[in-house]
């Protein structure tokens, strides 16, 4: 009996090191994750976000910064909430998510425009 509890001990030292060891390495591969994003200036610094388009840094949009955004300036002005001339980044925020809802909106109508879908399950049976 007392061989079988050490031997159970040491089993579960060694899956216990395995599993630290393990963890160890996920928190690494996370960290690099995380290097490598911000290398690319982070998550909301994609080509169309608030940050990358405010040139200037003034913590604003201009209509020419909002010009790099064909919907955003397409719609400055119903954005423009105080019609100051320039968006805020609550005012973007709003109105980019406007945006977004519509075009999903427009996505999910699409695909369900009313024509028969071949690969659509048909959703009964036939009587025999």
């Amino acid at each position: 009996m007392k061989k079988f509890t050490l031997f159970a001990a040491a089993l579960a030292l060694a899956a216990g090191s395995a599993y630290a060891a393990d963890k160890d390495k996920t928190a690494k591969t996370d960290k690099n994750v995380v290097e490598k994003q911000q290398e690319k200036g982070g998550a909301l610094n994609n080509e169309g976000s608030f940050r990358v388009m405010d040139k200037n840094n003034d913590g604003y949009l201009s209509k020419a910064e909002a010009a790099g955004n064909k919907d955003l300036a397409k719609r400055f002005g119903e954005a423009d909430d105080n019609k100051d001339g320039k968006l805020s980044r609550m005012e973007y925020l709003k109105i980019m998510a406007k945006i977004d809802t519509n075009t999903v909106a427009n996505k999910v109508s699409k695909s369900t425009d009313g024509k028969p879908d071949d690969k659509a399950a048909a959703g009964g049976t036939k009587q025999k």
